[in-house]
């Protein structure tokens, strides 16, 4: 599964704070795992990172670790949005021998 994961900013010196965002963010990803992808700039938010992760708890997780470190760091990035998107398998289960979007009549 994938999770895009979007933050405003409200600070003054975007290209430091974004050195110290993407190494939090490699911080997170080597205690938990997962594979990390960005940033990028969206139009709708000042930053987007996605990440590929295993299992949905990686969420809760990778947050209790973003938060603390966030305030110990005094980053002004605020959250603004998550979306999840999962694969078929993940969403419907594996189907032994089947394709799961045929065998759901998708």
């Amino acid at each position: 599964m994938i999770i895009l994961w979007k933050a405003d900013y409200e600070g003054e010196k975007l290209q430091e704070d974004l050195t110290r965002l993407n190494r939090l963010q490699k911080e997170i990803e080597g205690k938990i795992g997962g594979k990390m992808d960005g940033p990028y700039f969206p139009q709708d938010a000042s930053v987007l990172y996605i990440f590929h992760v295993e299992k949905y708890e990686w969420l809760n997780e990778a947050g209790r670790i973003y938060f603390s470190r966030v305030a110990q760091e005094n980053l002004s990035f605020i959250p603004r949005s998550y979306e999840i998107a999962v694969t078929p398998e993940e969403f419907f289960g594996a189907t032994k021998g089947t394709n799961s979007l045929t065998s759901k009549g998708v």
